[in-house]
């Protein structure tokens, strides 16, 4: 096992995160807003970035897919200060391999977290950093 550790070790070292994304070629795109403190009408503009993502990387967001790519917003408290977390999600059904059960397994997630003074401007750009995170790993795992 600890060879395996020390083969892996550099390769890790060298991706983006610890998820692949090679062979995404259709997704579900989803915004969820998880949060009374953020308007719902922000979702269409998240939507919008979204889809304008996919498009960019060729891929298909027509009809259904059992994978769906979605941007989460939630907040929560540290401490006495509120903070906004966007985050960008990627899930797919999976069979495991020592049982051959089916499950519903994350492939890809990144997280921001900001403590925002103008709250559309600063979480807008959180999602499109997101985004560019997952455009850049993207391009590279499928070059």
């Amino acid at each position: 096992m600890k060879q395996l550790i020390l083969l892996l070790l550099p390769i890790l070292l060298l991706a983006q995160t610890p998820f692949i994304l090679t062979g995404v070629k259709k997704v579900y795109p989803m915004v969820e807003i998880n949060t009374k403190k953020v308007p719902q009408s922000y979702k269409q503009d998240l939507v919008n970035k979204l889809l304008k993502m996919t498009k960019k990387l060729h891929i298909d967001t027509t009809g259904y897919s059992t994978r769906p790519l979605v941007i989460q917003i939630t907040t929560s408290t540290v401490g006495d200060t509120l903070v906004y977390k966007s985050s960008l999600i990627m899930g797919e059904e999976m069979r495991r391999l020592d049982d051959d059960e089916e499950i519903f397994a994350i492939t890809y997630q990144m997280s921001d977290v900001i403590e925002p003074d103008n709250l559309k401007e600063e979480l807008y750009e959180s999602v499109d950093f997101l985004l560019e995170q997952f455009t850049d790993q993207y391009i590279e795992d499928n070059q």
